[in-house]
């Protein structure tokens, strides 16, 4: 959705509220709920800040690796298993994180047992 189409959106949604509707009223009017209308209304964003995927030292989660492969995610497990992709392994559960830098070397054909 374009920013002007959520400005005007809002702007709608500010309109009701000043016109006496509850948030629930609001919210069935435009199909949301009611906390995202309060939300919106407030300026409050739900959406989660990305990681800098560009910055070389970012470290990518095992899904963001594999998007930015443009492979499946298995596919990522099975070469980091075979020492095919540089792994970083993290907290307690010692959950995969791959560092951007990692896998630009790996696109450019760089040998992992060479970083």
């Amino acid at each position: 959705m374009s920013e002007k189409v959520k400005s005007r959106r809002r702007e709608q949604m500010i309109k009701l509220r000043e016109a006496g509707l509850t948030y629930a009223e609001i919210g069935r009017k435009l199909g949301l709920t009611r906390e995202r209308v309060r939300q919106i209304i407030s300026g409050h964003s739900t959406a989660k800040k990305k990681p800098a995927r560009h910055n070389p030292d970012a470290l990518l989660s095992t899904a963001e690796a594999a998007e930015v492969l443009n492979i499946h995610v298995n596919t990522v497990r099975r070469w980091s298993n075979k020492k095919l992709l540089v792994t970083h392994r993290i907290g307690p559960r010692r959950d995969r994180r791959f560092r951007r830098r990692d896998i630009d070397d790996f696109l450019l054909g760089n040998s992992a047992s060479a970083t």
